[in-house]
This record gives C-alpha cells, structure tokens and sequence, in this order.
C-alpha cells in the first residue's frame, strides 16, 4: 500500500475479527518455523557436505505462508509491530494530528492511542470524545 490508510475508529474496530484470525494464523506459523528451525540449521551446516532436510520443504511452505499472511495484514493498512505479541496500530487522526490506534490480540476492543513516536510505550486510553 503506497499511501497510508488513515482509519475512523469504527473502521479499525470492524478489521479485528480478521485480524485475529491472521494473527492466530501467523501464530501457528511462527511457532511451526521455530520448531523446525534447528533441523534448517544443521541442514545448512551440512550444506557444503550436500546438506539435506526432510524438514526443507515444510520450513519453505510456513515462511512462504507467514509472508502471505504479513502480506496480507499490510493490504488491510493496518501497522503490523509485534507478530509475536499480534500488536497492531492503526493510522488515525486525532486532535488535527497523525497518531496510532493500538490494538494487541486478546484485547476485546481497541482502547488505546499513542504518539506515532512513542509507540507501545506511550499507550494512552481513548476518550469519549474518541468514541
């Protein structure tokens, strides 16, 4: 997405549901390409000797599946900061100016805001006059 989608609350409130199904998604991959992980390694290692995986195609298949995913999150306009923790951020205009929604998976709704410079750690809830 070349420019930035600015969102309205109730926009960004009516992605949540796909996203947490992307999110648990690239969850489930996440983890997978850790597991397998170890076993690439020792493949790459090897890889001078003729190295080989029977993990090889599978680890290629969940990276392949992880990127679409991402991919897929971005098309929506919605900031992808932690895959891990599904932290999420959304352009948003508030008071005249560009900040973020902030929104992570297993939050039932998004009740925060932050500066687009101080990030997760500048997390401020919403207001009414938000709402």
């Amino acid at each position: 997405m070349d420019e930035e989608h600015i969102f309205t609350l109730a926009e960004a409130q009516s992605l949540l549901p796909r996203l947490r199904t992307l999110l648990g998604e690239l969850g489930r991959e996440w983890k997978r390409i850790r597991e397998l992980n170890p076993e690439i390694q020792k493949a790459r290692e090897n890889a001078p000797l003729n190295g080989y995986s029977k993990f090889g195609v599978e680890y290629v298949e969940s990276v392949s599946h992880l990127m679409s995913l991402i991919h897929e999150i971005i098309d929506l306009g919605v900031l992808l900061k932690d895959a891990d923790k599904g932290l999420c951020d959304f352009p948003y205009i508030r008071d005249g100016r560009m900040v973020y929604l902030c929104w992570q998976l297993g939050e039932d709704t998004i009740r925060y805001w932050h500066d687009v410079e101080t990030g997760f750690a500048g997390r401020e809830p919403l207001e009414e006059s938000d709402t």
